[in-house]
């Protein structure tokens, strides 16, 4: 069975379907497209692996992001009818994964759509209803009025699933509509003649509803023959430590594109989330969004490489679990470079101790899918690719497979003098017995 898998996911690397090179719109069909997130994966090519796993798995199966993001992985698996459960850090993260469940078990937001659009029309207060750090740096007085107002209504939808989801539209308003620059995922401001006026927001509201009830009845209509109701698990917490309740009955797929870095040199999941947390009602967030978003580095400072605190301890937690980083250290070392990888080591340590308590955490069996990137940090190749490997085979996998995609346009922030382009992602498909 394993060999005959090898080939078939070889078949995928030697001919690769043509959709997994789409960018644009084009790429993110119904609910891929409800929040432009950081570092996205294609869903055309999870999902086709995901395929050609089930083509070679009996019974149910199970299938786990541990880094879920805005749910690329849930979507391609709910609408295959599998099981699923999604672990983020990030209280955003998991507000559009609950939105996008919210919408899976049938939630009516057409209604919660038009009561939004009803109480905006009828709104006459005219005050700011928040208040934070930053608020009037990122918002001018007009636009966060205007803001306020849409706020208020959505706060008066009854269902809190289905608004839930009017929230995911609510956070791309603010994302396109705020002072913040839309290029790059770091707070930088905008250009002053480059700002949105507020008199737009309100239109670029409704816009983004449209879009969203139109990907709403295309997800809708996907799913209408599926032939029973996933499960449907969104966890926040740490990845290293996050409580896992799974069926030992169930094949587990684990799938999942990790970060490729410490976030706050890499993409700064937090930093890109800090504005719309702060807008949405805490009572509509996991309750962990109040800690993690005191300020604008709290999130990524708790993620995954965030502190090189007791990073010479860590160096050494590492060693001997990945030659390639093993390598990479040494060369540094003799080169007088170490210290540039502090924060790269703090990674790899913490990202070896999630890999360590997902085996722990998961059923013996399973297929692990982990999609990485190689960047580069102090004018070194940080070689993700192989590390992960390593350290996949360190806990026991079995590699069956590796597929490349060539990336039309992968680059890290603009600002960090730590990233260059990634040109190339690598998916490694391993089992565990």
């Amino acid at each position: 069975m394993t060999d005959t898998l090898a080939r078939r996911l070889a078949n995928l690397q030697d001919r690769q379907p043509a959709t997994w090179a789409v960018t644009g719109a084009a790429a993110r069909p119904n609910l891929h497209a409800m929040l432009r997130y950081p570092a996205m994966m294609v869903p055309k090519m999870q999902g086709d692996i995901v395929d050609t796993l089930l083509d070679y798995i009996s019974g149910s199966s199970h299938v786990v992001d541990p880094f879920v993001g805005s749910g690329t992985v849930m979507t391609e698996s709910l609408l295959r009818g599998l099981d699923f459960t999604g672990i983020d850090i990030n209280p955003l993260a998991i507000l559009v994964c609950e939105a996008k469940a919210a919408i899976d078990i049938g939630a009516d937001i057409t209604a919660a759509a038009n009561a939004t659009l009803q109480a905006i029309r009828f709104d006459v207060q005219d005050n700011v209803d928040v208040d934070f750090p930053g608020l009037t740096k990122w918002f001018d007085v007009s636009a966060a009025l205007q803001l306020s107002r849409i706020r208020r209504a959505i706060m008066q939808v009854p269902d809190q699933a289905a608004r839930k989801v009017i929230w995911t539209v609510f956070t791309e308003t603010i994302r396109l509509s705020s002072n913040s620059r839309t290029s790059t995922y770091k707070l930088h401001m905008r250009a002053e003649g480059d700002r949105v006026a507020a008199d737009r927001i309100l239109q670029i509201f409704e816009d983004s509803l449209r879009k969203t009830l139109l990907q709403v009845a295309a997800y809708r209509k996907l799913i209408g023959d599926r032939p029973r109701r996933p499960d449907i698990k969104i966890l926040c917490g740490d990845a290293r430590a996050i409580a896992l309740d799974q069926k030992p009955s169930h094949h587990n797929i684990l799938v999942t594109s990790p970060p490729y870095g410490d976030n706050q040199t890499t993409i700064p999941y937090g930093q890109f989330s800090y504005l719309a947390l702060r807008w949405i009602p805490i009572e509509d967030l996991n309750p962990l969004a109040g800690r993690l978003t005191m300020n604008t580095n709290s999130l990524d400072s708790v993620s995954l490489g965030g502190s090189v605190k007791f990073a010479d301890v860590k160096a050494k937690q590492i060693t001997g679990i990945s030659p390639s980083l093993d390598r990479l250290m040494q060369d540094a070392a003799i080169a007088g470079t170490a210290r540039g990888l502090r924060k790269v080591v703090s990674f790899m340590t913490d990202f070896f101790e999630s890999l360590d308590h997902l085996r722990k955490a998961l059923p013996a069996n399973g297929h692990w899918v982990l999609t990485t990137g190689n960047r580069t940090a102090s004018g070194r190749t940080i070689p993700f690719d192989s590390i992960c490997r390593e350290m996949l085979c360190y806990l026991g996998a079995r590699p069956i497979a590796t597929v490349h995609r060539r990336l039309p346009v992968k680059r890290m922030p603009s600002k960090n003098n730590m990233g260059l382009m990634i040109t190339t992602e690598t998916t490694l498909v391993a089992e565990f017995h």
